[in-house]
């Protein structure tokens, strides 16, 4: 726990009692189950039994010992663990040499061996889905393996899934949120800097077909102390309403050989159909989970205390002692229903929200018989039934299970054991007292809480990372306070109360479009350190020469969006300026002045400016650390030793914007091999068990005749092309020109652009670099002056 602006925080990486010595904490996985939370992490090699960690606010962590000590144990990849009807099943890969399921009644343990060797490969994980069917994922060369499950211990004919990093791809996992399936993996290799977190969506199954989103990776730093991100898995907070995700950064070889990792947790986000994590993983400190508004039943019984206890004939009521006070809410109840010595017929079961009054409340009611839910409104007296879902017909009612209410000015969601049963528009949220009712029998009532945020609310008000990104659908909460339109609209797709016009967008997400001159909205934001910062928005153009401020604690600048030469109506990132911020907590208005402004959301990041004189020789300032391959000086330059080799070396720093590149480019005989000019690079690694294009930002390829714009994610998009000549023994003059999403490439002494290209999404900052596969090219002379 750490002292900020923020108050109470944390900061990765996470230390944790009785870690595996020499080992730590790799592929972490973390349940939520009756109001606490419980870590299990791989076991080192050669050592038998699985550890785990218990908490109730994500930030302090009890160890719980070994959860199994089975033989079978030594060496345990990735353990996952899932609650259903009274038992917790363990997924785990001995060695990585098949898995094993392993049940308990309880989540630490004893945890027993109930299959032989299921075979597949490492990194199992299990979902439930709303239906109550169940899906098994593992790691794959070939992208993530899907399976359909018929019962906990068997996985049917396997699907291979477009979640896919080119490489070795691991470490999968699937939440469901708003009917959306959001599945998560890491690649490439444990060992790689550039190990990273990528995510898909699927609405059709969870082993559907999955859209690969833009924003890849969201977790993603090749820094020599904070690297190796990945095998993650996601959780809800303890406000019910917040993701966060649990990942390992790598610190180095263990001295058995296997790999030394850490703990970390950040903030995951959600607009639409994008998911992002707060910082793409952070490493100052961050605001600590919030907890519910109320709860009570932390592993002990309810206190009298804190609810308001009626007894009358043979029905009691549980009520809360406070009361939910927003337009939304989220609520859960967990319970046992001991049936025993009751005759069913006259016993009831009901859990109670937004009550005001006993004329005046909604309620869910549990029929063990029937084997279903029912939904209830009681208004003036009259209750009425809205709805009824089945649920599975294996339910065992004396064992937990859990109820869970999202309800915001749209609908009412009713979830059981985490399943979305019923979804309804004729109940919306109502302020009032939550709780139980319960007639001739003694149900035992175990965690229960509420908080004032449904749907992803909590995402609005938490402190932004930045460097990062802000979904701009992400504006405080609080009329002139988080946001000011002067003409509030009706219809918006979400935060609809607010009056803001949001829109869905083509690439799934939400937008705001400001329309009026002074409309405002306002961000909290948590600055790493003190420095200067450049401001980008992915905005929509309409051809006008729009102007926005940019405010920080009140502290205006101005900016004119100058439309670019392309058609209007086209969705591009757009360098809006730079801002010096100081570290710490602060409040970010985006205001318009002058004509529209609409836009999906904002990238900000740390700026170096360039010295004003042109710097030459940059070969010069390359570090031995900063060089990839084998690589000969020669003349001045630098070539590769053999052919078919790739090798790359970068120059300068991540925090460079515009500039322009050039080096002298000279092809001594003729090669089917590539070179190329490297700039705005981030992210960069090298490792052999990874893909070959290990870094983020554009190459220029020299190839055949021609030269070849590529966009590069760990991976690469062939952008534009025009035709170049390399006479043998001759140099040829190139120079790249970036400002901000559009770049220009120069030969020779041409005034005119043989290649000109614009990024709608462009990387915006970035090193420079030379890359080459044959000792037929040589570059000399690499240079660089600020534009």
């Amino acid at each position: 726990m750490l002292n900020s602006t923020l108050g109470e925080s944390y900061q990765n990486s996470l230390a944790l009692e009785q870690e595996w010595p020499d080992y730590g904490i790799g592929d972490p996985y973390v349940m939520r189950y009756n109001g606490l939370y419980y870590l299990y992490c791989s076991t080192k090699d050669f050592r038998v039994g699985i550890k785990a960690w218990s908490s109730s606010d994500l930030i302090h962590w009890k160890y719980e010992g070994l959860v199994t000590d089975e033989p079978l144990t030594e060496g345990a990849y990735a353990p996952e663990v899932v609650y259903w009807n009274g038992f917790f099943y363990m997924y785990t890969s001995p060695a990585g040499k098949g898995h094993y399921v392993l049940r308990s009644e309880s989540p630490i343990g004893p945890f027993t061996i109930q299959t032989g060797n299921l075979g597949l490969s490492i990194d199992g994980s299990v979902f439930i889905d709303d239906d109550g069917k169940w899906y098994f994922t593992h790691a794959s060369d070939k992208g993530i393996i899907g399976h359909e499950m018929p019962d906990p211990y068997t996985m049917t004919a396997e699907k291979t899934l477009n979640a896919y990093l080119g490489h070795w791809t691991e470490g999968s996992m699937i939440v469901k949120r708003d009917g959306k399936y959001f599945i998560t993996y890491t690649g490439n290799h444990v060992f790689s800097k550039g190990y990273r977190i990528n995510y898909a969506v699927a609405t059709d199954s969870p082993i559907g077909t999955y859209k690969v989103m833009e924003n890849n990776p969201i977790v993603i730093s090749t820094k020599q102390n904070f690297n190796g991100l990945g095998h993650s898995s996601s959780v809800i907070g303890p406000n019910l309403d917040a993701y966060y995700m649990f990942y390992h950064n790598l610190i180095g070889h263990s001295k058995e050989g296997p790999p030394v990792r850490m703990l970390n947790m950040d903030r995951i986000v959600f607009n639409g159909e994008k998911m992002g994590v707060l910082g793409d993983g952070t490493q100052f400190p961050q605001p600590v989970p919030r907890m519910p508004d109320f709860y009570d039943g932390v592993n002990k019984p309810l206190e009298k205390e804190l609810w308001d206890v009626r007894v009358k004939g043979d029905e009691t009521k549980w009520l809360s002692s406070t009361s939910t006070d927003k337009n939304r809410f989220t609520a859960e109840y967990n319970f046992r229903m001991n049936m025993e010595n009751t005759r069913e017929e006259e016993a009831s079961f009901e859990i109670i929200f937004s009550y005001t009054d006993d004329n005046h409340f909604n309620s869910v009611r549990v029929d063990p018989v029937l084997r279903n839910i029912t939904l209830f409104e009681m208004k003036d007296g009259k209750r009425k039934q809205i709805a009824i879902a089945e649920l599975p017909q294996s339910m065992d009612f004396a064992k937990l299970h859990t109820i869970r209410v999202e309800s915001d000015a749209r609908s009412t969601k009713i979830y059981f054991d985490q399943m979305n049963k019923l979804t309804v528009t004729d109940i919306t949220a109502k302020s009032g007292k939550i709780g139980y009712a319960y007639r001739n029998m003694k149900p035992t009532m175990e965690f229960t809480a509420f908080s004032n945020e449904a749907g992803g609310s909590s995402d609005f008000e938490t402190a932004k990372p930045v460097p990062g990104s802000i979904e701009a659908v992400h504006y405080m909460d609080g009329k002139d306070q988080g946001f000011h339109v002067g003409h509030p609209v009706k219809g918006s797709v979400m935060r609809e109360d607010d009056g803001v016009p949001i829109q869905s967008s083509e690439d799934g997400s939400n937008a705001v479009n400001l329309m009026g001159k002074g409309d405002w909205l306002a961000y909290r934001i948590n600055v790493e350190s003190d420095g200067i910062y450049g401001f980008d928005a992915m905005l929509k153009e309409d051809g006008n020469d729009n102007v926005v401020e940019l405010q920080v604690d009140g502290k205006p600048q101005r900016f004119e969006l100058n439309h670019s030469q392309s058609e209007g109506n086209l969705w591009v990132k757009k360098h809006l300026g730079q801002i010096k911020l100081a570290q710490g907590e602060h409040i970010l208005t985006v205001k318009l002045v002058k004509g529209k402004l609409n836009y999906r959301f904002l990238d900000i990041y740390r700026v170096t400016e360039l010295p004003t004189e042109k710097l030459s020789n940059m070969f010069n300032q390359i570090l031995p650390e900063d060089m990839y391959g084998k690589w000969v000086k020669r003349e001045e330059g630098y070539a590769v030793q053999t052919e078919g080799s790739d090798a790359k070396m970068y120059a300068g720093s991540d925090e460079w914007t515009d500039y322009r590149v050039e080096v002298d480019l000279k092809s001594t005989a003729d090669s089917i091999e590539e070179a190329g000019l490297l700039f705005r690079v981030t992210n960069e690694s090298e490792f052999p068990e990874q893909v070959r294009d290990s870094f983020m930002g554009y190459q220029l390829t020299f190839r055949n005749g021609r030269m070849i714009l590529k966009k590069m994610n760990y991976g690469q998009d062939e952008v534009d092309s025009a035709p170049i000549r390399f006479a043998t023994g001759s140099i040829v003059h190139i120079a790249v020109d970036v400002n901000g999403a559009t770049m220009k490439v120069y030969v020779n002494d041409s005034k005119q652009p043989a290649l000109e290209w614009t990024d709608a999404n462009a990387w915006m900052h970035g090193k420079i670099g030379i890359r080459s596969a044959s000792p037929s090219w040589l570059f000399t002379n690499l240079s660089l002056v600020r534009r």
